[in-house]
């Protein structure tokens, strides 16, 4: 295609042959073999001059058309080669969305500035699902740990914490155990069934709170209750990164209720060096922000 469209903007099988740095006797043959495919003669010699044909005046557009396409493609190539084109689509839960996520997503632009990012927040039961039917490239979601499965990558065990005013008598406490908490001050998160659960059943009689008690589905609003000096509530560690805690502390609970950090992904559709960057950021996030991992 390229010698064809080559001859024919030249006018001569010479002038083509040093466009394209090739030998002469390989145009003429490359043009022999395309008017025996298509049955055509596509040019003729006229008083020494090689002329093209009407059909090859009609087959140039076409030629110059595709060309112009597979010049494309080849370029389109080279950028996935090198990460420039593409679009990593994460999904997370509202409260790692919110507070954890930009932290990643910062890390991972620094290293591929040109690969596209999109980040969504969707309820932490969903996370899963959104990405084995194809909606999202990475899901992040917080897993009681003994939930853990092998489709689901682990990025880091953790465990509850309670979130405190730093001037409630507890806040100096190497821990907060449970029977030092007056359930009335409690303010009960009810986003996951999952994490609720986890919560039952590590503590005798914590689904019998009091008709009185503060309730809400949201991480961001119980920690904003607690800054508010409504009480106090209990989290896990990574819901809390980077959550505004001016006049706030955060205290290891008692007994230690152990979750999970965990990446749901379909590596299929995710470019491997993408994929690399994002899930380096994401524990190199979670060092600064952490530590090291414990044991």
């Amino acid at each position: 295609m390229t010698i064809f469209s080559t001859v024919m903007r030249l006018g001569s099988l010479t002038a083509a042959a040093t466009s394209l740095g090739i030998a002469q006797p390989s145009v003429s043959k490359s043009i022999a073999l395309m008017e025996h495919r298509l049955g055509l003669r596509l040019f003729e010699r006229v008083r020494g001059r090689l002329v093209p044909t009407a059909e090859a005046g009609l087959i140039l557009g076409e030629a110059l058309r595709i060309e112009e396409e597979l010049s494309r493609f080849d370029r389109y190539l080279d950028d996935v080669r090198h990460l420039r084109a593409g679009q990593l689509r994460v999904a997370a839960t509202p409260a790692l969305a919110l507070n954890f996520l930009p932290l990643v997503a910062r890390k991972f632009r620094q290293q591929l500035p040109s690969y596209g990012l999109s980040l969504d927040m969707h309820l932490n039961h969903e996370i899963a699902g959104l990405v084995e039917r194809g909606q999202y490239d990475i899901g992040l979601a917080v897993i009681p740990s003994a939930d853990e499965r092998e489709d689901l990558m682990v990025l880091r065990r953790g465990r509850i914490v309670c979130v405190l005013p730093q001037a409630h008598p507890l806040a100096t406490s190497p821990a907060v155990h449970w029977e030092d908490i007056d359930p009335a001050e409690l303010i009960y998160i009810t986003t996951d069934a999952r994490l609720v659960m986890l919560l039952s059943a590590g503590i005798p009689g914590f689904l019998h709170h009091r008709q009185s008690a503060t309730e809400t589905n949201r991480y961001s609003i119980a920690v904003r209750l607690v800054r508010q000096g409504m009480g106090i509530t209990l989290v896990d560690e990574f819901t809390i990164i980077d959550a505004e805690a001016e006049g706030l502390t955060m205290r290891p609970f008692e007994p230690e209720l152990k979750v999970s950090l965990v990446m749901a992904l379909d590596s299929k559709r995710v470019a491997r060096k993408a994929l690399n960057e994002f899930t380096t950021s994401i524990h190199l996030t979670l060092d600064e922000e952490l530590g090291s991992p414990r044991g």
